[in-house]
């Protein structure tokens, strides 16, 4: 027993030592060009050999992309003269290696040995095999292999100091081509939703803001630092942000409170986008959709979608407080390799010290006569029901009724049902 791993162990540095010999080693081929206009037969079966397509596929394109019909014999025969075969040919050992190391450090360091021996083969020529490269890549990175061994995902870490260390604050429009925008805000540390909101847009920053203030106001502290994409939207959280920081004197005081960034990269928020499309999104898009095939609604009329919103915006926002409020109260399961606290979000948000941190918000520097000041001058008021002035004029118009006279509707078949009614009777009037 010894004596094998005696012998594994100098066969392992014997790799070791070769690895470290051809990263030395002299440079390889270039990205095989494609073949251009006017390439000749033996060119384009060079390429698609390396392209490491079988002689029928190799056929199949020449015939209809190439308009050359050959028979398989013939195909065999030109391999032959090309000195093109499958084994027995393989680049040298410091060559393979030297490419696979250039690869990592270009962006394919989490790719496993199959993806590696397919880009060494197809875009750069480098003939190996899959053992190869296998034996080549568990010396050079042992840990990552490993890792993709375990199935596990090389993740950005977060680090938070406590609640309202950072709020992320983004828009989702998933929803847009049927008429519902929706807002929301997340609490980096705890994960717990601050506001989700469906209105008619999550473009106007008056309106936003006033998502903020409104904030602002239920929690009244203002929190260390908000990350926002780089939209117009957000400006006035910005200005708002920042206003209410300037006379701090922490690192991340006045300007360095907002945080601005590309949307995907938004990581904390954007998890919370991947739970709402399967918990809430795909079934009111299948919804709509129905409705679309039905024929009945036309996503490309405003007045279609101004009567969606006014039909589902009730009960659409019911959905989202319910989302809203089995997140905030479910238990999140520690990760297995994540370095991150995990728990129930409104406990981790109210009881921080628990996990060992400390709420990081700020008392605000002014009252709430203050933050109704900042409200009336610079924020707005989401439209009723979303919709506009106009479309209510319609609506009492065909019906008789004002806006506030409808029941909120309580099941999504009832939105149906209204707005089958209410669109048929709109349409009635205006091409009466």
């Amino acid at each position: 027993m010894s004596q094998t791993l005696s012998e594994t162990s100098r066969i392992s540095e014997r790799a070791k030592a070769i690895v470290l010999f051809c990263v030395c080693a002299t440079t390889v081929n270039a990205i095989i060009p494609q073949p251009q206009d006017g390439a000749t037969l033996d060119e384009l079966i060079e390429y698609y050999f390396s392209q490491l397509y079988t002689q029928d596929e190799i056929l199949g394109f020449l015939l209809f992309l190439h308009n050359v019909m050959i028979s398989k014999r013939t195909l065999k025969r030109i391999l032959r003269r090309l000195n093109l075969r499958r084994r027995g040919v393989e680049n040298l050992l410091p060559d393979i290696v030297r490419k696979i190391v250039d690869l990592r450090r270009f962006g394919y360091d989490q790719v496993g040995y199959r993806t590696m021996w397919r880009l060494l083969n197809t875009l750069y020529g480098v003939r190996a095999t899959q053992e190869t490269v296998r034996i080549a890549l568990s010396v050079i990175d042992t840990d990552g292999v490993n890792a993709r061994r375990r199935r596990r995902l090389i993740r950005r870490s977060y680090n938070s100091r406590g609640p309202n260390d950072c709020l992320h604050v983004d828009g989702y429009d998933k929803l847009k081509p049927f008429g519902i925008s929706i807002h929301g805000c997340i609490d980096g540390f705890s994960r717990k939703i601050m506001w989700l909101t469906a209105s008619h847009t999550n473009k106007n920053p008056r309106y936003v803001a006033r998502y903020f203030v409104e904030h602002l106001k239920k929690y009244k502290r203002v929190p260390r630092s908000v990350r926002t994409d780089a939209g117009t939207e957000n400006v006035l959280i910005h200005r708002i942000q920042m206003a209410l920081r300037y006379r701090h004197r922490d690192p991340s005081a006045g300007v360095h409170s907002v945080s601005v960034g590309r949307s995907t990269a938004n990581q904390r928020i954007e998890m919370l986008w991947s739970f709402l499309m399967r918990n809430f999104t795909i079934f009111w898009k299948n919804l709509f959709n129905s409705l679309v095939e039905e024929g009945i609604l036309n996503n490309t009329d405003p007045l279609h979608l101004e009567c969606v919103r006014f039909c589902f915006l009730p009960i659409i926002q019911l959905h989202l407080n319910q989302f809203e409020e089995m997140w905030n109260t479910h238990r999140i399961r520690q990760q297995g390799f994540a370095e991150q606290c995990y728990g129930i979000p409104n406990v981790m948000y109210f009881q921080p010290i628990i996990y060992g941190k400390l709420d990081q918000s700020f008392a605000l520097p002014c009252g709430d006569t203050v933050l109704d000041d900042i409200a009336d001058q610079y924020t707005e008021q989401t439209l009723h029901r979303g919709v506009s002035h106009e479309f209510r004029q319609l609506v009492s118009l065909v019906t008789g009724l004002t806006i506030e006279d409808f029941d909120v509707v309580q099941t999504p078949d009832e939105a149906k049902t209204l707005y089958r009614h209410l669109i048929s009777l709109m349409l009635h009037t205006i091409f009466a």
